[in-house]
């Protein structure tokens, strides 16, 4: 029942999000905008159906028994790290919204902004969502996970799990690992800066509203420790700029492309009386 709850609240943040979408509408229209938007759906989507199988086949691979360094007892011992200032008040109601906010984190904010920017007809701010978040970052933190071994607040300090999880065995130790950087908060902050970009204001705020509570969520359930959620946001940060390096010579070489040159000149010339 709760998790048919949550899913009517991620349809009901989506359309909320979603409607001021004509503030930032292109002049492309859905005739010419189409059918690459729904091939970019459709890749995207392939993407994220399969991202999961990817994710679990590292695991087994790359980031079982294969840590370098192991920084649970270090991140224990430096004072505030474990961000118990963040928890110090926790009623029930709100500790059931943290863990929805946290439960979908990973994915609804990126979700959100690629429906979003269908919506605009902007091809170019569906690929720039999802490279910021989520395709961009995994290959940078996986080394990370690979080398670092650092378990979550809870585990590390023997409390119950914030997110009431009922893990055991195998499935509970590849879950409490790998907190550093903290990928929650990368995608969460690398999606806030972009959606600080849009002139939709009910979009804009709306998602810094939630994505700022994925990273507060971190911290308030016990996953991740302080340094986790200040390298995260580090990395949210790095990624949207090496997107934006990218798209800037990509735009560079397509305007210095010999036959967009070319047509540029007979325009030109076209256009003097």
């Amino acid at each position: 029942m709760i998790n048919l709850s949550y899913w009517l609240i991620n349809i009901l943040f989506i359309f909320i999000v979603s409607l001021d979408y004509k503030k930032d509408q292109t002049q492309l229209t859905w005739k010419t905008f189409l059918p690459i938007g729904l091939l970019l759906l459709l890749i995207i989507g392939f993407l994220f159906s399969k991202s999961a199988t990817f994710w679990y086949w590292i695991v087994n691979f790359f980031l079982i028994d294969s840590h370098l360094w192991n920084w649970n007892q270090l991140f224990s011992q430096i004072p505030f790290n474990d961000g118990a200032l963040f928890r110090l008040y926790k009623p029930k109601l709100f500790t059931l919204f943290m863990r929805w906010v946290y439960d979908y984190g990973f994915i609804l904010a990126w979700g959100a902004s690629v429906i979003r920017s269908f919506l605009t007809r902007s091809a170019g701010k569906m690929i720039r969502y999802t490279l910021s978040s989520h395709m961009l970052q995994l290959p940078i933190i996986v080394p990370f996970y690979a080398t670092v071994m650092l378990q979550e607040v809870w585990y590390v300090k023997g409390n119950p799990d914030g997110m009431a999880r009922h893990l055991s065995g195998d499935e509970l130790l590849e879950t409490v690992q790998n907190c550093f950087p903290s990928m929650h908060t990368s995608v969460s902050f690398a999606i806030l800066l972009l959606a600080l970009r849009e002139n939709g204001r009910l979009f804009k705020w709306g998602m810094v509203t939630y994505c700022s509570l994925v990273i507060f969520s971190t911290l308030y359930l016990e996953i991740h420790w302080v340094l986790d959620v200040l390298g995260g946001i580090l990395l949210g940060y790095v990624a949207v700029k090496m997107v934006d390096w990218v798209t800037l010579i990509y735009h560079q070489r397509k305007k210095n492309h010999p036959i967009l040159q070319s047509c540029l000149k007979k325009e030109r010339n076209i256009k003097k009386p």
